[in-house]
């Protein structure tokens, strides 16, 4: 999936939300075909916006973007505020290199000792963790991936199942507690609780991250394409737990034997992922290929992998600086 450039307006005229748009439609004319550096780029700022406010949820989460974007006193500020969308929501997102979670330590307990340890855990919140986690994931799903419905090779398959969490743990960065209750602080938390109906913050700060509405068990090329944003899930409407599965590289799906369509089911009393969970995955996923953010990232990537000090002549300055961009906590 390549960028895609914004289309016409799609909101009604006159509205606060079309007046919006336009703005990013401007932004996007005014910087096409611009060869001035910059870090992002002022095209892929203009699609970022355009895009996610074209996608978000009707209600909070739309409107809170078409109100940051009417606010911005300028293209300057519009290229901040997609900065801001850039660095504390795509980029915690695409989890690239992130370490595979650690085996389970307790391969040979039954189905009945993983479910009590699970809840008491989710009651104790502070010893729900990895371990516990990927055991009832693994029941939960009866150790096969739930994309290709491939058993996992300690239990008789052919691949590597591990399991991948929906909402980043990233997201906990920017947490702080106070007197035994969570408060989010200016960053992901903030820019995420604005696209759900659910009071995410409540339900996954912390070692909450770890419960079952928030992972998913993968094998390990499903698992890399999801946390590099390359496979995502859309509700089919009208069936519960059933998902279109969506690819920013064609022909992925039919490499690795992942269908169009698939159905979470289980025979345990654990909880199947969270729909909300996964639909921010899913506008997450279709802004960053469409802005062109997920290129930009991934090239910045690549540079800083390829430098290991910088060069006297100043060609890794770019590098540095959008990787600065990428890193920027507020």
């Amino acid at each position: 999936m390549f960028p895609v450039p914004l289309p016409p307006n799609p909101f009604p005229k006159p509205s606060e939300l079309y007046t919006a748009y336009q703005r990013c439609l401007a932004l996007e004319a005014a910087t096409s075909g611009s060869s001035q550096p910059h870090n992002p780029p002022p095209i892929m700022c203009a699609r970022l916006l355009g895009h996610l406010l074209r996608l978000a949820p009707p209600g909070n989460g739309q409107g809170q973007v078409q109100r940051e974007i009417t606010l911005a006193a300028d293209d300057v500020k519009l290229m901040e505020l997609a900065s801001f969308y850039l660095s504390h929501l795509i980029c915690p997102f695409k989890r690239s290199g992130k370490p595979m979670s650690a085996p389970s330590e307790h391969p040979s307990r039954t189905s009945a000792e993983d479910v009590r340890q699970y809840f008491e855990a989710l009651v104790g919140e502070n010893t729900l963790d990895y371990h516990v986690a990927q055991a009832a994931a693994g029941h939960r799903d009866d150790k096969r991936c739930m994309l290709t419905g491939e058993k996992d090779y300690q239990d008789g398959g052919l691949v590597w199942v591990e399991f991948a969490h929906i909402i980043p743990e990233a997201a906990n960065e920017n947490v702080r507690e106070e007197g035994g209750k969570q408060f989010r602080s200016e960053g992901v938390w903030t820019i995420l609780s604005t696209f759900v109906d659910v009071n995410i913050l409540e339900e996954l700060a912390g070692n909450l991250i770890h419960r079952l509405e928030n992972i998913m068990s993968m094998e390990l090329s499903c698992r890399r394409a999801f946390n590099e944003l390359i496979l995502w899930l859309k509700p089919v409407e009208g069936l519960p737990h059933t998902y279109h599965v969506c690819e920013a590289r064609h022909g992925f799906k039919r490499r690795f034997g992942v269908p169009d369509i698939v159905t979470f089911s289980t025979t345990t009393e654990f909880p199947l992922p969270r729909p909300a969970y996964l639909a921010i995955h899913a506008l997450c996923c279709e802004v960053a290929w469409m802005s062109g953010a997920a290129e930009y990232i991934m090239d910045i990537e690549r540079k800083m992998d390829q430098t290991s000090v910088l060069a006297n002549d100043g060609s890794t300055v770019d590098a540095l600086v959008g990787a600065l961009t990428l890193v920027r906590r507020c």
